[in-house]
């Protein structure tokens, strides 16, 4: 029975390493969220979403410390122990569960407030430095784009003084407004941030003209899905562990009446 015990522990030290190193990569995937990915906690107006970053490094962490209290458990043979980091691993899997299906059923609450975050986003471009920086990042390298339904979103912004009028057509004066410059399309001078926006025309195409707002929901309803796939395949498991973790415990438990 020694021999089943070690083969036993073995497996369950090797899994252990593995559930640890998934703890070690939610908390690095959190941290990469709430800095590389900050300018869409910026433009969403949901505090749910802006949450999501640090849930999944307090999991990380958490998942870590676990996998650390599973492996002295194993080593030194202590079944209590062992019942106490099932009990957590069961935990775990039913958070990860509701986690995923609440993400699921309030997916259409993300595209609600990813379009009322764009609008504000827009409308304060250039009153407010934080969502001027989500704005350009996002319209200059993630989608090239321009506003949230387009260039024309700018005409109404906040702040966004008039570069006087033009003559169109017959003599009709029409006001000018400026775009931002990560409007600009690759390859265009530095002379397209002085290029303006005309109420039902443009006076150039050196930026871009599509808004932003449906392909951004589209890239971060992928994102999502992703991560709740590999929450799933983390939860899946983690169900393995349990079982082996109570394979582990009946085994010590019957050593330790076979010495009796």
């Amino acid at each position: 029975m020694a021999i089943v015990t070690s083969c036993t522990k073995g497996l369950f030290l090797i899994f252990n390493f593995v559930f640890w190193l998934t703890g070690l990569g939610l908390l690095v995937l959190g941290i990469l969220s709430k800095y590389a990915f900050s300018y869409m906690l910026k433009l969403s107006s949901d505090i749910n979403y802006n949450l999501a970053p640090y849930i999944m490094i307090g999991c990380g962490v958490f998942i870590v410390l676990v996998g650390f209290i599973g492996c002295w458990a194993a080593v030194k043979e202590h079944g209590w122990a062992l019942k106490l980091y099932m009990f957590v691993l069961v935990i775990l899997v039913v958070v990860e569960i509701a986690g995923g299906i609440t993400g699921y059923v309030m997916r259409n609450k993300l595209s609600n407030g990813l379009k009322s975050g764009l609008d504000n986003a827009v409308k304060n471009y250039y009153q407010d430095e934080d969502l001027k920086e989500a704005m350009d990042k996002v319209q200059g390298s993630v989608i090239k784009c321009c506003g949230e339904n387009g260039y024309k979103d700018y005409v109404t912004a906040s702040g966004n003084a008039t570069v006087g009028n033009a003559t169109v057509g017959n003599a009709t004066t029409v006001t000018h407004y400026k775009v931002p410059k990560s409007c600009c399309k690759d390859g265009v001078t530095d002379g397209c941030k002085y290029d303006q926006v005309i109420t039902d025309t443009t006076t150039d195409t050196g930026f871009y003209t599509d808004g932003c707002y449906s392909e951004l929901l589209t890239k971060t309803k992928k994102n999502f899905l992703i991560v709740g796939g590999c929450a799933l395949g983390i939860a899946v498991f983690q169900i393995l562990g349990i079982l082996c973790a109570w394979a582990l415990t009946r085994q010590f438990n019957s050593d330790s009446y076979q010495q009796m």
